[in-house]
């Protein structure tokens, strides 16, 4: 069975009040192009943002207790 036809079936017994709140949040989602992006689409760029973060040279040093336990 496929996520649409598994969607399907629980949206066939779902009460018209919670159909019509998943309706709601599918527009919403629609609409907010924070959740829908068609910038997968796009090529990636190698080195396009080289140089502009940096890892420390402890990075993979462990961590203090302090970090685990907290301060006393």
């Amino acid at each position: 069975m496929t996520i649409l036809e598994t969607i399907i079936h629980e949206l066939s017994t779902a009460p018209e009040t919670l159909l019509l709140e998943i309706f709601n949040l599918i527009q919403a989602a629609k609409n907010d192009s924070n959740l829908v992006s068609n910038s997968s689409s796009l090529p990636r760029i190698p080195g396009l943002h080289q140089g502009e973060i940096w890892i420390s040279d402890d990075f993979n040093d462990p961590l203090p207790d302090t970090f685990w336990l907290g301060e006393d």
